[in-house]
Parts: C-alpha cells; structure tokens; sequence
C-alpha cells in the first residue's frame, strides 16, 4: 500500500499506538456491557462501527430502552463533534468532501488532540496524518467491542469499571503530552482535573456536557485577548 511509504502515515500510525492500547480497555466494557444486557452482537458492533465515541456508547447501551428520551443527550454530546470538526477543517479543507464524509467517524477527542498538536508545525499530508492516527484506533475499538461481547456479562464486574477509571486518566495524560511544551494547551487539562470535584458538585449527571465547553470557550477567550494584547 502506498500509504505505507507516506512520511505522514507512518508518524500517525506511531502516534497511534499509545491511544490504540487505551481503546482496548475502554471497548472490551462496551462489548460485554452490551452481551449483558442482552442486546444483540450487531446492536453493540453498531455502537462502535457508527457511534465511535465511548462516552455516548456507554449510554445508550445502559439506556437503550429508553429510546428517543435519550435524544437530548444524543445532540449535546455530539455537538463537541462540531467543535472538533471545525478546528480540524482549516488543515483538511483541500481535501474533497468524499473523503471527508467517509472519514468523519475518526473523529474523536484523542484523534483530534493528536492531529493538532502535530499540526501546529508543519506536515506535509495533514489528511494522511489523520488516517494514520484514527485508522488503527478504530479498528482496536471495532476488534475489542467484539472480543467483549463474546467474552460475555461476565466481565462487566466492578474490577472492569476500575480498570476504565485508570485507563482514562492515562489516556488524557498521553493526550496532555503531546501538546508539551505548549503549557497553554496543557493547562487546560490542568484546570480540568483541578475542578473536577467542583463540576461533579455542580453539575453531577450533566458534568460530562458541561465541562469541556466550559473550559473550551474560556481557553479560547484566554487566549484571543492574550493575542489580541
């Protein structure tokens, strides 16, 4: 594959790597979770194969019997979606639509933070980066969502939900590091850890809507006035 041979693809193949492992903890849950609550193996391989966004897959597996209550939920996190795009569309936007549509299921957070900490220096293929990045990550996803639900319910016991709340702080770690040594970009992951008790208090169920715009829309005003000085 001539892929292979891109500069480009192979850095986003190496990033891939440390995110890919996480993925593997985090869609393993998502597959028995699903074999738990005795949905079907095409219903849960959906979730990741369409959805491919953790957060929101948890949801609708635990909640799928709610139906379009769960609608509301759905739009609001997936309006971070937007969010992501538009940063990422300055970088792709020579690239055609086609390929754009085919290849937005990439989109998610650690994809995204590893794309514009690469992109804020140059690349010579920004949408081979991208690939690159998202590509195996997906798969590892699709794969482990598979290997959960045929390893069945079983392992959807506490030790599993203990394991996914330190995969996910090493996650964030990993994507932190790679935005070092721009401390702007890191400080935002600072301020979210240091205020997390304070969102979880204020706003308890809805803390994973609210907080990364929160912190979002005032990084980006911190850092429009401090150019603007």
């Amino acid at each position: 594959m001539a892929w292979l041979d891109n500069r480009s693809f192979t850095a986003g193949l190496k990033d891939s790597v440390s995110f890919g492992l996480a993925f593997i903890f985090l869609y393993i849950p998502i597959g028995a979770l699903g074999a738990g609550q005795g949905l079907g193996l095409f219903e849960v391989m959906a979730t990741s194969l369409l959805v491919f966004s953790t957060p929101l897959q948890f949801m609708l597996i635990q909640g799928y019997e709610a139906g379009l209550a769960l609608l509301p939920m759905i739009l609001a996190l997936n309006s971070r979606f937007i969010l992501m795009s538009s940063a990422l569309s300055f970088y792709l936007k020579r690239v055609s639509n086609q390929k754009i549509i085919l290849s937005n299921i990439l989109i998610v957070p650690s994809v995204f933070s590893a794309c514009m900490s690469r992109f804020k220096g140059h690349e010579d293929d920004y949408f081979l980066y991208f690939l690159g990045v998202g590509l195996p990550i997906y798969l590892v996803s699709a794969f482990s969502t598979l290997i959960g639900y045929y390893a069945g319910s079983g392992m959807t016991s506490p030790l599993f939900y203990e394991v996914i709340k330190i995969v996910l702080p090493l996650q964030f770690t990993a994507l932190a590091a790679k935005h070092w040594p721009d401390y702007f970009d890191v400080g935002a992951y600072w301020i979210g850890l240091i205020l997390a008790p304070v969102f979880l208090y204020l706003f308890r169920e809805y803390t994973m809507l609210i907080t990364p715009f929160l912190i979002g829309i005032s990084m980006a005003l911190l850092d429009k006035f401090g150019t603007s000085k």
